[in-house]
């Protein structure tokens, strides 16, 4: 009685299926994770946002940006820009856990040596503009209001800062994230105290 099995071309054959099947649902699968990491950030920035005028409320001021040390008194920063977690989490909890400040994007440690703990460098860019020296300039605070929140975006756990904007304002003409451009493309996730989704400068 001769015995069933497969053939060697059977199994090519179901082998080179499996393969077309994987090359067609890990690009997909792939996608689909940086969009989910995009609605999450978009989410996070609006938590965030809560957080910081619930806080402004109880202080009439937003938090400052910079980092603390314990060896080092506290430091205002132009680079990076973040906001030490514990201004909204003690002693009053505007935001329950870190979760909403750390950028499903900034996965990588800075290649530079910096003050700050590791853990600093992925958190969402924060801005005080009354923190900074470009507070007087009347296009800031037009723009974006009194703060900005930026998420870095898919293409990179870097800012996008570069571009030079109106009156060659290079800190404020960051590209804005735009999914219909793909999903993976340049630019960074923004919001201001002024609109949820900038557009134009960012």
């Amino acid at each position: 009685m001769r015995k069933k099995g497969f053939t060697l071309i059977e199994l090519l054959i179901v082998v080179a299926i499996i393969a077309i099947l994987a090359a067609i649902a890990i690009p997909n699968f792939l996608e689909a994770q940086v969009r989910s990491k995009v609605s999450r950030a978009r989410s996070d920035l609006r938590t965030f946002a809560t957080a910081l005028e619930a806080y402004r409320t109880d202080h009439n001021g937003y938090p400052p940006y910079g980092w603390e040390d314990p060896d080092i008194v506290f430091q205002p920063a132009t680079e990076p820009q973040f906001l030490e977690p514990h201004w909204l989490t003690t002693p009053l909890a505007y935001i329950s856990s870190m979760a909403p400040m750390v950028d499903p994007f900034r996965t990588q440690a800075p290649s530079v040596g910096w003050a700050a703990t590791e853990i600093h460098w992925r958190l969402y860019n924060y801005v005080n503009w009354d923190d900074v020296r470009y507070k007087t300039t009347a296009f800031v605070h037009d723009y974006y209001g009194e703060w900005r929140l930026t998420g870095s975006g898919p293409d990179t756990w870097r800012f996008n800062s570069g571009i030079k904007g109106p009156d060659q304002l290079p800190a404020f003409a960051i590209i804005i994230y735009d999914p219909t451009n793909g999903t993976i493309s340049v630019g960074d996730i923004h919001r201001t105290q002024k609109d949820s989704q900038p557009g134009k400068f960012g």
